[in-house]
């Protein structure tokens, strides 16, 4: 790719771009993640996270951990900028008339991996009290629904709370702030 990107670098073979960017005391890296939360509860969530993990595999009959999230995604990928000479002209821009962005929301079982989602335009309010009753439709035998997910602004707004309390059986359980690695349903995506 760099040696793509500089046309002064097209006579080098691979290996001469790699004993040039050592050279210049550049060297490749392995990438790193960043697992780091500043929620500064975050102990607390994660220690409640397994305690309903824990009760959910004791009790399979009446409870249920349903791992929460959405998703956007479109049916083709977006054109990106590329290099090319000064001189040449940028191509057309080609409009795809049926690439329309869709929204996904989800819940993964954390103990059967069964996915239960709802897929759209758009997730907002009504949406997701939709999908909330879909999901306790899904699970109408149990006594307890713990519904994990991120702090999601609309996961907290006043019409979705007050929507989700008319469902005794569902508890909503707040994931600590940025720590994605906690809701497994994001590998799905």
């Amino acid at each position: 790719a760099i040696r793509a990107a500089f046309d002064w670098l097209h006579s080098y073979t691979l290996s001469g771009v790699w004993y040039l960017l050592r050279r210049c005391d550049y060297k490749l890296r392995p990438g790193r993640e960043q697992q780091y939360s500043p929620d500064a509860e975050y102990c607390q969530k994660v220690a409640y996270l397994v305690k309903i993990l824990q009760e959910t595999a004791e009790y399979p009959d009446t409870r249920v951990l349903l791992f929460l999230d959405e998703m956007t995604y479109r049916r083709w990928p977006t054109v990106s900028a590329t290099w090319s000479a000064v001189n040449e002209a940028a191509p057309e821009n080609v409009k795809a008339g049926n690439n329309q962005q869709q929204r996904l929301v989800g819940v993964l079982n954390a103990l059967t991996g069964q996915v239960t989602y709802w897929q759209g335009y758009k997730v907002g309010r009504q949406q997701l009290i939709a999908f909330y009753q879909q999901i306790v439709d899904t699970y109408p035998d149990k006594e307890c629904i713990y519904i994990p997910q991120d702090n999601w602004s609309v996961h907290k707004h006043p019409d979705v709370l007050n929507a989700v309390a008319q469902f005794p059986q569902v508890e909503l359980v707040w994931l600590p702030t940025y720590a994605p690695w906690l809701n497994p349903i994001e590998k799905l995506w």
